[in-house]
């Protein structure tokens, strides 16, 4: 007999997210979470749905709210998720036990991904626990634009994409207990073309 959201036990989540949820649960966090930039196929929201959390989700786009709503409605789950523009995050003060943002803030300039995360932060409960990704300037690939700020790259269509060195993001999470750091750097193969992408992951404490 198919058990109940087999199919979403199926899907391969980024391994950043399954990180993340074992973090929250081995710190035992109030089971509210909220995803900065919760659109798209297949929702990572979903991953702590079925592990028992409280969702609630936004993203700038409606396409890819419409996507994550899809996917909600036919795996019968409820995301909860709202329009929403990340710098200004409709929810009260501390409100959730964990908020992530996986490949979302990196289409912020520098300045905007400051106030995003002073935004989950607002939104984050006192011993919550927050995880964001950032683009590590190791990785910088030429084709992400012309760079008009530093660090800072626009494409024509309007996409910036913001590259940090370590130091600057530890910047953003002054008052707050780092639990995990991880850079990684690796090889893509896309379009019949090689680059190169290098990230870091941080996972910090309220």
């Amino acid at each position: 007999m198919k058990k109940k959201h087999d199919s979403i036990n199926q899907i391969i989540f980024p391994p950043a997210i399954y990180n993340f949820l074992k973090f929250a649960d081995e710190q035992g966090v109030d089971k509210t979470v909220l995803d900065c930039g919760a659109g798209g196929k297949r929702p990572p929201l979903a991953l702590f749905y079925i592990h028992g959390y409280k969702t609630f989700g936004i993203d700038i786009s409606e396409t890819q709210i419409a996507l994550a709503n899809d996917f909600a409605a036919r795996n019968e789950i409820e995301l909860t998720i709202r329009k929403a523009d990340m710098r200004r995050i409709p929810f009260d003060d501390e409100m959730f036990g964990c908020v992530f943002s996986w490949n979302s803030s990196i289409h912020l300039t520098k300045n905007d991904t400051r106030i995003a995360i002073g935004e989950m932060l607002r939104v984050l409960k006192r011993g919550g626990l927050l995880y964001v990704n950032f683009l590590w300037n190791k990785g910088i690939d030429m084709n992400l634009g012309e760079e008009r700020n530093p660090g800072e790259f626009w494409r024509e269509n309007s996409i910036v994409h913001s590259c940090f060195f370590e130091d600057e993001v530890d910047q953003f999470f002054e008052g707050c207990d780092i639990l995990y750091k991880q850079k990684k750097e690796f090889m893509l193969r896309r379009n019949n073309r090689t680059r190169n992408e290098a990230y870091m992951d941080y996972i910090v404490k309220k």
